[in-house]
């Protein structure tokens, strides 16, 4: 997902080759690169004769693309993962009885201790006095998407805090390695990181723009920093070209929406959680990020998919083609198949008009991870 998504095709093993080594070290949610019908995708050619997007393909490209870097960010809100950190802290009574002492060694040693104990991700702690005196700091700098809560002993509010479970390097690696586009980060108006070697000095704004010979649609926007203030965002989504320019706006929705879910595949894969071993790991992240049906099939059965889930729509289709189109839950859509790993095939559908409806399948709400 380092490549830019310039929309040739992208062999899996040149992939691996380019990730293995900077996928070292890194935790679950850091996924791989690939770019967008990466070696194993069979494009969608639909029964159905639609217009060439044509000159509206940057448009539906960017407008996903634009969306899943902003839902990653939602997830460093309010994803499970969130929520079970924050159970983490609230439920510590070495913390709570330690704030309630005020002896500020305690109360260094109990943050420390969540920060660092090795199955959670706590990445930063701040823990408050009620008056708002900053009684502890653990963690490294540079962090997005605090999250407030209250500290408790005996029934009483002793105290505050804010944490976060992801920093803004781990950003840039899930918006540039899921969605598969460079990505910048601007801190008070000035490069902070990313993946462009010669990023624009200042922030840019939302619209076009040609760096280094590509022509981008840049999506900017502010994400919330820890403690407070605000951390610029760019994401450059190059101009796509033939061959989706070829296919109908339903098409490349799909073709895109299945790189995503390749990109995630593979990444899974290559830090460790083998995607046909982690089969609802994997089918909930990647409808967490493209809200589509995606089913796993092992020969002419499936193997899992997204009515496996909580709040499940439809069961599977009994068979479902490489490409083309299938009916499924009472309408139309198209199928893109994915084969990142051998021998199973993943499927992704995209409803191929407004009739479907992709929302009513799968999880009422968020399943994808974070890092």
């Amino acid at each position: 997902m380092n490549d830019v998504r310039s929309r040739p095709r992208v062999t899996v093993s040149a992939v691996k080759a380019r990730l293995l080594s900077v996928l070292a070290g890194l935790v679950l949610a850091a996924f791989g690169a690939g770019g967008l019908l990466s070696g194993g995708v069979a494009p969608a050619t639909g029964a159905t004769a639609e217009p060439a997007c044509g000159a509206a393909t940057p448009r539906v490209v960017d407008a996903i693309d634009d969306r899943v870097a902003h839902e990653i960010f939602d997830q460093e809100l309010m994803s499970s993962e969130v929520t079970a950190d924050l159970a983490h802290i609230t439920s510590s009574t070495a913390l709570s009885a330690a704030v309630a002492s005020g002896d500020q060694a305690q109360i260094r040693a109990a943050t420390h201790a969540i920060v660092y104990t090795p199955v959670w991700h706590i990445v930063r702690l701040r823990v408050l006095s009620t008056s708002g005196q900053l009684l502890a700091d653990v963690g490294g700098p540079y962090i997005l998407a605090p999250v407030s809560g209250q500290i408790s002993y005996q029934g009483s509010v002793v105290g505050s805090f804010v944490m976060s479970v992801q920093d803004d390097r781990g950003y840039e690696k899930l918006v540039s390695r899921i969605v598969g586009v460079p990505i910048e980060e601007y801190l008070h108006g000035k490069p902070l990181m990313g993946t462009l070697k010669s990023p624009p000095p200042n922030p840019p704004v939302s619209g076009p723009l040609t760096l280094g010979g590509t022509n981008y649609s840049v999506d900017a926007y502010s994400l919330s920093a820890y403690p407070s203030g605000s951390l610029q965002i760019a994401v450059f989504v190059p101009t796509p070209t033939a061959p989706l320019d070829a296919m109908s706006c339903q098409q490349v929705r799909l073709e895109t929406n299945a790189g995503v879910v390749d990109n995630i595949a593979i990444g899974l894969t290559l830090s460790g959680h083998y995607i046909y071993a982690n089969q609802r790991l994997f089918v909930s992240q990647a409808y967490g990020y493209v809200h589509l049906p995606v089913f796993i099939f092992k020969g002419a059965h499936e193997a899992y998919g997204t009515d496996r889930l909580a709040g499940a729509g439809a069961p599977a289709p009994g068979h479902l083609p490489k490409s083309g189109d299938v009916s499924y839950n009472g309408s139309t859509w198209l199928v893109a198949a994915i084969r990142p790993y051998p021998p199973d095939w993943i499927y992704v559908l995209e409803p191929a008009s407004g009739s479907a409806s992709a929302g009513r399948i799968g999880p009422t709400s968020g399943t994808g991870d974070s890092q």
